[in-house]
């Protein structure tokens, strides 16, 4: 299986970010890992996602992780322990209609954001 990895390339806040993600994601050390590289593993997945200093880049380029919850009592369990309120809107351009129920969490400098969700059809 060829590897698949994304970059979030930061100008600042590394370590913060780090600290961030870990609740959500498992750090991979490898060869390449070190202060300014971190990896992470994408639960059940052979994705990574590679979190890196770039004091080169021009700006920070945000990105969003998005968690599939497998029920709205799954969702309200990390609306609970993230002190978030649960938000929802209803989707009529699809067969079936269904209600999206999300939550959104920022992480340091919005440098990036944690959207975890719930479709009921």
């Amino acid at each position: 299986m060829i590897p698949f990895s994304s970059y979030l390339v930061c100008r600042e806040h590394v370590q913060e970010v780090r600290k961030f993600l870990n609740p959500f994601l498992k750090e991979k050390t490898s060869k390449y890992t070190h202060e300014k590289w971190i990896t992470f593993q994408i639960p059940n997945s052979e994705f990574t996602v590679n979190l890196m200093k770039g004091a080169d880049q021009p700006r920070t380029r945000n990105f969003t992780f998005e968690i599939g919850c497998s029920s709205m009592k799954e969702l309200e369990g990390y609306a609970k322990k993230f002190n978030c309120k649960i938000e929802n809107f209803r989707v009529t351009e699809t067969t079936p209609n269904y209600t999206y129920h999300y939550i959104e969490i920022y992480g340091p400098e919005d440098i990036c954001k944690v959207e975890i969700s719930f479709c009921e059809h």
